[in-house]
């Protein structure tokens, strides 16, 4: 069986756990693909999908999502195939590419209201958009049927709308499940505010002559505009904050500093001389008349994101939002604050380059580092995704270890844990427990794909963007192909042997990223079928997982033991040493000769099971 297809089985056994009360279908692996594929591609709420599937007797269409925002409608039919079943030509050109948008044209599509009414209201508009895709969960493909696709139009002219096709075999899905997950695209106005023409800096190409400037407004806007800002993203559900690394980290440090001043009556009229301003890039700006009889001049913008300045902006909002509505306007009438609104095209590649540099050197005065950036990948989101429904909750920005910690949602988590808590012989007691430093992951990964030394001498590499050492860490969890439940089970080995390193009698043993690396070392130059086989077989029962965990955490003791006996060398510079092949394969020869006899066959099956043909 392909290894992607083992993640796919993992995460629908999970979703037959969570729905299998409310709807029995569930059962059938077949009908619980399109819970996978509507959650795992397109980020829909497992709650809610139901409405979205319209099997049986589909007429071509398993599912669909239509996301309001941006007029786009996915027609979705799922094939949930063995290794060796094969989509038929037939069935592509005279079903799916025939049958969903002639059922909807002729008005007769009964298994979704919903969707034919969708398709009634926005056949003739030429912004909608209708995607057919089909998803195959085998890599059997056929160039003819993947020419069909690429050939594919719409054989009527009673359509104005976009409508395209396009097939995804096992590898295509694979790809979107790692990185580019479909989500809602919001269109998003609000106003930014400001007395008159002399409290606006304007910038445009035309007046400056310079064709490399790109359009920018320098606004003295009000707090409580701001404040407004925040408010109705709120309500409209829309991040403000999607591409700003930094995000809230609490009332704390600086944020302190801010609120303290907000809430002076005498010091808030100097904010604006304190703060250092927001900077905001935006798809549009348009200029139009303001109704407000202080402040003159508005300013439109369309899908603004906060780029800097998130911990003025939620500041801003904290402490204006203790006051009433109506004293509002009076108490800040003289607070201001200056904001940078930036126009850039997000679809233009260069802008897009500019964009994310503009998003780097604005947050470089907050101690934004490297790793921050490379922390923005969307593949360690879907880990984040993935671990919380496993009951750990993955920090992937700097705002994450704040936001979790102010989560009350703890005893949500308690019934996932208790059987890593059984198998690991560990203690899940507080939220604090079951956060998940990215950097610490991705260290662990590195010590078992390489070795325990690289993960102390290459820390500082791992979230640094396209290094070498993040390259290959992102291949690893790309290409090797574990599920979530395998690098769950690698991170909570190394959990066991931090508690235990801590509660030992030199505080040194067992060495955890060593005891990684030296169980990660049998699996180098093994075929990822033999490697994922092998790691299974491990944490099949705790009996095994103890064995292989003592035999290797009395693998580092005896090594730590060695070096100093051999090079005359402590435990701090040894670490910070390449690993000596010599001592470790006297050190694991050692230990598998005093170890017990029952463990000492379980270490034997294991290393039989690597070395088979």
């Amino acid at each position: 069986m392909n290894l992607f297809k083992e993640q796919i089985k993992e995460d629908i056994k999970i979703i037959q756990d969570n729905i299998r009360k409310n709807n029995p279908l569930i059962e059938k692996e077949e009908y619980a693909f399109n819970y996978w594929v509507l959650s795992k591609l397109y980020n829909i709420e497992e709650e809610i999908i139901e409405d979205n599937i319209t099997e049986y007797s589909d007429y071509g269409v398993d599912c669909f999502v239509y996301f309001e925002e941006s007029k786009d409608l996915y027609i979705i039919q799922n094939k949930y195939y063995s290794e060796d079943t094969k989509l038929t030509k037939d069935y592509v050109q005279n079903d799916f590419l025939t049958r969903p948008i002639n059922m909807l044209l002729m008005n007769s599509y009964t298994r979704s209201a919903e969707l034919q009414e969708i398709f009634n209201k926005y056949k003739l508009d030429s912004e909608f958009k209708i995607h057919l895709y089909l998803y195959v969960s085998n890599d059997l493909r056929d160039d003819y049927i993947v020419r069909l696709f690429e050939q594919y139009q719409v054989p009527i002219d009673k359509i104005k709308c976009y409508v395209d096709a396009k097939i995804f075999y096992l590898s295509d899905i694979k790809d979107v499940y790692f990185e580019d997950r479909k989500k809602e695209v919001k269109n998003f106005k609000c106003d930014f505010l400001t007395i008159n023409d002399g409290t606006v800096l304007q910038i445009n190409k035309e007046n400056y002559g310079l064709p490399n400037l790109i359009e920018a407004k320098y606004v003295l806007t009000p707090v409580k505009v701001i404040y407004d800002i925040v408010k109705l993203s709120k309500e409209k559900g829309y991040s403000l904050f999607d591409e700003n690394i930094r995000e809230y980290l609490g009332n704390k440090g600086i944020n302190a500093q801010i609120a303290k001043t907000l809430e002076d009556e005498n010091e808030r009229v100097n904010f604006f001389y304190y703060n250092n301003g927001i900077t905001v890039i935006c798809d549009k700006i348009d200029k139009e008349p303001s109704n407000n009889m202080r402040y003159n001049r508005r300013f439109i913008t369309y899908n603004p994101q906060i780029v800097n300045g998130c911990q003025s902006v939620n500041s801003i909002y904290a402490v204006l939002n203790k006051y009433n509505e109506n004293e509002l306007e009076n108490k800040f009438k003289d607070t201001f604050v200056m904001v940078k609104l930036l126009v850039l095209d997000a679809e233009n590649s260069e802008q897009s380059k500019l964009y994310q540099d503009i998003v780097r050197y604005n947050n470089s005065q907050n101690a934004i580092t490297e790793k921050a950036f490379a922390a923005n990948q969307q593949l360690f989101f879907n880990m984040q995704i993935e671990l919380e429904k496993r009951g750990f909750l993955l920090a992937v920005k700097q705002s994450d270890q704040y936001k979790f910690k102010a989560n009350k949602r703890f005893n949500d988590y308690r019934p996932l844990l208790k059987k890593y808590e059984e198998m690991f012989g560990l203690n899940f007691e507080k939220i604090e427990n079951i956060i998940i430093p990215l950097e610490k992951l991705l260290q662990i990964f590195l010590a078992f794909d390489q070795n325990g030394y690289q993960a102390f001498v290459k820390k500082s590499q791992v979230l640094k963007q396209d290094s070498v050492t993040n390259t290959n860490i992102i291949k690893f969890i790309k290409e090797k192909e574990y599920t979530i439940n395998d690098l769950l089970y690698i991170y909570l080995l190394y959990l066991k042997a931090e508690k235990d390193k801590k509660s030992s009698e030199d505080q040194r043993t067992p060495i955890p990223f060593y005891l990684i690396g030296f169980l990660g070392a049998k699996f180098q130059y093994k075929s990822n079928k033999k490697c994922i086989d092998v790691l299974r077989h491990i944490f099949k029962d705790k009996i095994t997982l103890n064995a292989v965990y003592s035999f290797y955490a009395l693998i580092t003791k005896l090594y730590k033991s060695q070096f100093a006996n051999t090079k005359g060398i402590d435990y701090n510079k040894m670490i910070k040493s390449p690993i000596d092949d010599n001592i470790y394969i006297q050190s694991y020869n050692t230990a598998k000769d005093i170890m017990t006899k029952e463990n000492r066959d379980i270490i034997t099956e294991i290393e039989k099971l690597l070395n088979e043909n």
